[in-house]
């Protein structure tokens, strides 16, 4: 199984919708909106191994050589490294030390290679390693290394919003998506681990990576009550003006999606403001349709004649949602 991440760009023929369990295609890189839903995974427990150090030499097999960069002539080269990775792709049953390269290479810096290109590897990585039978031990703590910014021969730790952090914000967004992909299947010690490093996350809300950690907390099925209303603190924080963008736009979706009333007052702000911004207004006026009333319909109707088909569309369909809620009056506008 794979964990995925999920577009939020709005299409035109629909009110902004989070595409949930898309589990068969790596995540777009972070600098679009992106949320997550965990998906099923083998991961039992969150465990720490013996952490490799940089002057560590691991031996691995031609193949997953090749996929660490460890072959001089094909370092630089995305293609001939994703191909040696698809090449043992649908292996569940790679040898100790395959895996031990692996998870070597996914806690090092790479500067072979354009940032994207590292990233998707790394994720497919994280994704191949997720599928091993039995579980990799260790595999959560290691993404909640890279996470952290721990030097492995130090064991410092520098914050992901640190300039001197080895894994740019594309590494550290699948970092998050995997971790949150892992917690149903944790034990509860690890579950707890592993949501205070996703609520870490969620908290930084100048990275994109904000709003994948929101959706995978959303997705904490053994969540406790404070647990849930620490999830709706955290979705409000991120709603506001100046957080990232993805993040943002993410925060608005769920805050819809839950039924997170309290968010009102400011979805109703950002259809005020004077300036537009296509993306983050469809997914405004998507949850105004899921919380507000019909009090709100005047403004859904402004903020759609000053845009194009796309604003119309979404209005529409948020107004029909007040309308039908306001003739079934037990249903009720959301979670307060």
């Amino acid at each position: 199984m794979t964990v995925c991440g999920t577009v939020l760009l709005i299409a035109a023929v629909v009110v902004v919708a989070v595409a949930l369990r898309n589990r068969q295609q790596p995540a777009p890189p972070p600098d679009v909106p992106v949320a997550v839903s965990p998906a099923e995974v083998c991961v039992k427990a969150v465990e720490r191994k013996p952490e490799p150090m940089d002057h560590e030499v691991v031996e691995a097999s031609s193949a997953v050589a090749i996929v660490c960069g460890a072959d001089p002539t094909t370092a630089d080269r995305y293609e001939a490294r994703n191909d040696a990775l698809r090449s043992i792709a649908r292996r569940r049953d790679l040898p100790e030390k395959d895996v031990a390269a692996l998870i070597a290479y996914l806690r090092r810096a790479d500067n072979a290679m354009r940032i994207e290109r590292v990233a998707a590897l790394k994720n497919d990585i994280m994704n191949l390693l997720r599928s091993q039978e039995p579980p990799v031990e260790g595999l959560a703590e290691t993404l909640i290394v890279m996470f952290e910014g721990r030097d492995i021969s130090t064991h410092n730790s520098s914050t992901p919003n640190s300039p001197t952090h080895q894994h740019p914000p594309a590494v550290l967004d699948y970092c998050i998506q995997h971790l949150g992909a892992m917690l149903d299947e944790l034990d509860e010690n690890g579950r707890l681990r592993v949501r205070a490093v996703l609520v870490k996350a969620a908290k930084r809300t100048k990275q994109p990576y904000a709003g994948t950690a929101l959706y995978s907390l959303a997705e904490d099925r053994r969540a406790t009550p404070a647990q849930e209303t620490e999830l709706k603190r955290l979705t409000l924080a991120l709603c506001k003006p100046g957080a990232n963008h993805a993040a943002r736009i993410a925060a608005i979706q769920l805050a819809g999606e839950r039924g997170f009333a309290d968010a009102l007052p400011i979805l109703r702000e950002s259809l005020s403001a004077p300036s537009r911004d296509a993306v983050l207004d469809i997914a405004a006026i998507g949850s105004v349709g899921l919380l507000g009333d019909v009090d709100d319909i005047p403004l859904v109707e402004s903020v759609a004649a000053s845009g194009g088909r796309r604003y119309a569309v979404a209005a529409n369909a948020a107004i029909g949602r007040i309308k039908n809620r306001v003739a079934r009056p037990s249903e009720g506008a959301g979670v307060r």
